[in-house]
């Protein structure tokens, strides 16, 4: 029976990914980036030797955006917790340059960074509305995001600031195409957040890009079924893999 690790994003609730691990068969760890995590730890780095403390038994880990780094950098220390890998929206390197163009641009992040540092609740809620911005289904996803909207921040300005600067330090292009463990990448062909880095990065042949027609930056809502799909035949190959 797999056991299922699953981290969630920045500012979001793991409980924004409920369809997609209602009816995993096995136990379910649910990890958000809230403020008594975030307080504990000064990078993904740390938050990654934080869960697998608590986590040591092999599993599969699921990481959304942000949440992404935090399972690729457990998965890259080989203790056997991390049996397969999967990232959701995420990404290698959140902040784009002249070498890597699959990121958001720096004026936007300094613009979005210095806006949260004033107004964080106003911020937080353009953050989520920006998550489904481009989906083939803006007017459904809307409708579904109201209940998380009405919710606000779980995770208060200082911490919300503190690991903003996480995605914008955090470079792991040299980990994900080094990792060599099982691994499933699901982004969204029309993620606005990041752009799809499909193909822009040559990782093992242990790991699989999928890009979903139609999707944004949130893995949830009118996509979680594709998603699942995708997962499904994922660990379908993995027969014969302990997870």
């Amino acid at each position: 029976m797999r056991r299922l690790v699953v981290v969630g994003g920045w500012g979001v609730r793991v409980e924004m990914l409920e369809e997609l691990y209602r009816y995993w068969p096995g136990p379910v760890e649910l990890v958000s980036l809230g403020d008594h995590l975030i307080e504990r730890c000064e990078s993904v780095a740390q938050v990654a030797d934080e869960l697998l403390s608590r986590y040591t038994k092999p599993s599969v880990w699921v990481g959304w955006s942000l949440g992404a780094q935090i399972v690729m950098e457990a998965a890259s220390r080989g203790t056997g917790a991390v049996s397969a890998a999967i990232t959701l929206a995420g990404f290698p390197k959140f902040i784009a340059d002249e070498r890597w163009l699959n990121g958001m641009s720096v004026e936007e992040f300094s613009v979005f960074s210095r806006g949260v540092s004033r107004e964080a609740g106003r911020y937080w809620m353009h953050f989520l509305l920006l998550m489904i911005n481009g989906s083939a289904s803006t007017l459904s996803e809307r409708q579904r995001l109201k209940t998380w909207l009405g919710k606000g921040s779980p995770v208060s300005k200082g911490n919300l600031v503190k690991s903003l600067g996480w995605l914008e330090q955090t470079d792991q292009r040299l980990l994900w195409s080094q990792v060599d463990i099982p691994v499933l990448h699901i982004t969204g062909a029309c993620d606005q957040v990041v752009a799809t880095w499909a193909g822009a990065l040559e990782t093992r042949p242990s790991s699989v890009e999928v890009s979903v027609p139609g999707m944004a930056h949130w893995p949830g809502g009118v996509f979680a079924e594709d998603c699942y799909v995708v997962i499904e035949k994922f660990l379908q190959s993995l027969e014969g893999v302990n997870t």
